[in-house]
């Protein structure tokens, strides 16, 4: 059932996105500026249409089992990313799990270095936090260099450092670099205005779900940082969400043992480990999406109703008050 739109409370209740007016005869003397015009949302007589890109989200088509056998299905940007995502992540498990030997042996040199080396654990600390920028990705795979390196415990505490410290700057780095392209995006993209709808009224809960869900980090960061949350709130998700990196960590530690050579115990743990990271992430990814279904209604709305305030501004600095004359 679709959700109930347009949503049931007064335009008093809104959160509008802010749409910046740009105005050629600002500069000129006696002319007001278009940031000054304050706009009344009841004063306005009807709430513009839904764009086509507003219908298709509110009123997504429904899913239509023949699709499957047809080449436009299997053959578009978004598929094929999607096929090439999935051969990586079974090729990098079977690789893992049939050469775990020879992976091990080739990697030896490397980390006796670096375990010999004096402060040798910040490389990958440093590595970590210039990673956490995107587009750079690689985390889990600096964690599974770690966890065979240094071990579980030592390697995990390395993989939290740098994971928190990483995760840290690059918040800073949004919030006060940027900022502007944030709320851009919030403008003109649907779901990262939802997630920014959701992040804002669920607060602390919600950030540590979106930590532990499978939202990649350098976009859930994004979000955070330039949705207002608090340093101290965003901290302390961060740190809460870190045993999410104790699996690839014990991965690696796996390295030093060959299949054949592990324990029962280390099994049943690997697999447990495993299993209870894949269910947190997929779960949490769920609610999120639940939530941000849930906000879509109010966010397409607001986005009308901050288009109808622009068009009415741009009426009353013509000097006109009927929004008609301007179409």
């Amino acid at each position: 059932m679709p959700p109930a739109y347009p949503p049931p409370y007064g335009p008093d209740q809104l959160e509008l996105p802010v749409f910046p007016l740009a105005s050629k005869s600002a500069s000129e003397p006696g002319s007001r500026s278009p940031s000054d015009v304050a706009v009344d949302v009841r004063e306005l007589a009807r709430t513009p249409s839904p764009t086509p890109s507003e219908e298709a989200a509110l009123y997504p088509e429904p899913f239509d089992p023949s699709k499957i056998f047809t080449a436009k299905f299997w053959f578009n940007r978004r598929m094929l990313l999607r096929l090439v995502i999935i051969a990586l992540a079974v090729c990098f498990a079977l690789t893992f799990t049939v050469f775990r030997k020879q992976i091990a042996n080739a990697l030896s040199p490397a980390a006796d270095w670096m375990h010999n080396l004096t402060a040798g654990w910040l490389i990958p600390i440093a590595i970590m936090i210039v990673m956490s920028f995107p587009p750079l990705f690689g985390h889990e795979i600096v964690a599974i260099l770690c966890g065979f390196v240094w071990g579980v415990g030592p390697g995990f505490a390395i993989v939290a450092a740098g994971t928190f410290l990483g995760e840290l700057t690059s918040f800073l780095v949004f919030r006060y670099c940027c900022l502007a392209r944030g709320l851009k995006m919030e403008r003109t993209n649907i779901r990262y205005a939802c997630l920014a709808r959701v992040v804002r009224k669920g607060g602390f809960r919600v950030v540590l779900i979106m930590r532990y869900s499978a939202i990649p980090s350098h976009f859930s960061t994004a979000v955070f940082s330039t949705c207002g949350i608090p340093i101290l709130v965003f901290c302390a998700a961060a740190v809460l969400s870190l045993p999410k990196q104790l699996v690839t960590v014990f991965l690696g530690s796996t390295l030093t043992t060959s299949s054949d050579g592990e324990s029962h115990t280390d099994k049943v743990v690997e697999r447990v480990v495993l299993v209870i990271t894949i269910a947190a992430t997929v779960l949490g990814l769920m609610y999120i999406n639940r939530r941000t279904k849930a906000v879509l209604p109010d966010v397409i709305y607001a986005r009308r109703k901050a288009r109808q305030a622009k068009l009415r501004a741009v009426c009353m600095r013509n000097g006109r008050t009927d929004d008609r004359s301007a179409v």
